[in-house]
């Protein structure tokens, strides 16, 4: 992967890139990608721009009910005063499962990378070893994402997408919206849950093992890099370290990133969301993708095989680098 269209860095701001797609028939299928860390406006002029477009959207939902509330701490303090009470729980209920599976499955490279995660712990602030120290107690849920974001977007003075726009009481009720995205309740509906933690920590299958493997050392590396960037002083050059990492990621180190990510989490949602336009596009004329950029190259992969060629674009500015 050598060219990424939906990224745009000029050195003064970054900017998200919507591509549009169009077949024979006239049908379009808008490819609006979103950056998680953003400005309060880029949300808004993404929100204007879908207005009453047909929208597949994202709201990965692997919570269960009672902390699904966790997603919506409007900061970080908040989100670990609500998610402490739970997380302790499952350490104390799983303590000795955890360190046993940690001995006992953990590989030479995830040893590795949580061994440069210990030596930099002497750099971590406050925030950040208890981020690391949930990772830890929870299992490294892959729900531990959103703190690490929410660590960025306040180290940074950003906006993080979730807060800042309302899923809750706004777009859950927009008819125009069509969530397409994992859902852990209805995973899980038939299982029990107690039964499957002790499974999966106990003799995990090759299958189950690869992808906690993979969650563990996705979110070790996430931290590490948070760590790089807290060393960083000046807000200017934490944005612009963070708009140059996401450009490159996304085009020189996308494959390695492949790599430590699970499956479900790129190429499974990324099914969800092409079975979705095959089922709109009968009965639609046009049709959004609001989905995180990472998503994009395959599903504008797909756009193609299916007939469509490029039409327009336009851009939104998710941040300047410089801190107004």
């Amino acid at each position: 992967m050598s060219e990424f269209k939906f990224l745009d860095y000029d050195g003064i701001s970054l900017f998200s890139n919507c591509l549009v797609y169009q077949n024979e028939q006239k049908v379009q299928v808008h490819l609006l990608p979103v950056i998680h860390i953003g400005d309060v406006k880029y949300y808004t002029d993404l929100l204007n721009y879908i207005k009453n477009r047909t929208c597949i959207y994202e709201k990965i939902n692997l919570a269960s009910p009672n902390i699904e509330r966790h997603k919506y701490a409007k900061n970080l303090d908040e989100y670990f005063e609500i998610a402490s009470p739970d997380i302790e729980e499952f350490w104390s209920q799983y303590n000795k499962l955890l360190k046993k599976f940690y001995k006992k499955f953990l590989t030479r490279d995830v040893k590795s990378v949580c061994k440069m995660v210990k030596k930099e712990f002497k750099n971590f602030d406050t925030k950040l070893r208890k981020i690391y120290n949930d990772c830890i107690k929870s299992g490294f849920g892959i729900q531990n994402l959103y703190p690490i974001q929410l660590y960025l977007c306040e180290i940074m003075n950003l906006d993080h997408q979730i807060i800042t726009i309302d899923y809750v009481d706004d777009i859950v009720h927009r008819t125009n919206w069509i969530h397409t995205d994992l859902d852990f309740d209805k995973i899980t509906e038939n299982v029990d849950l107690n039964e499957l933690v002790e499974e999966m920590l106990e003799e995990p299958s090759p299958e189950i093992l690869e992808i906690l493997l993979k969650q563990i050392k996705l979110l070790l590396t996430n931290i590490l890099g948070m760590v790089e960037f807290k060393m960083t002083p000046e807000i200017s050059k934490r944005r612009e370290l963070l708009a140059n990492g996401l450009i490159q990621v996304l085009t020189q180190q996308f494959k390695e990133v492949t790599k430590i990510t699970p499956n479900y989490i790129l190429e499974g949602r990324n099914s969800m969301i092409e079975g979705q336009i095959l089922n709109l596009i009968e009965d639609h004329e046009e049709i959004v993708v609001f989905y995180g950029v990472a998503h994009m190259g395959a599903i504008e992969k797909f756009v193609l095989e299916q007939g469509f060629s490029l039409k327009t674009q336009q851009r939104f500015k998710a941040f300047e680098i410089e801190d107004n």
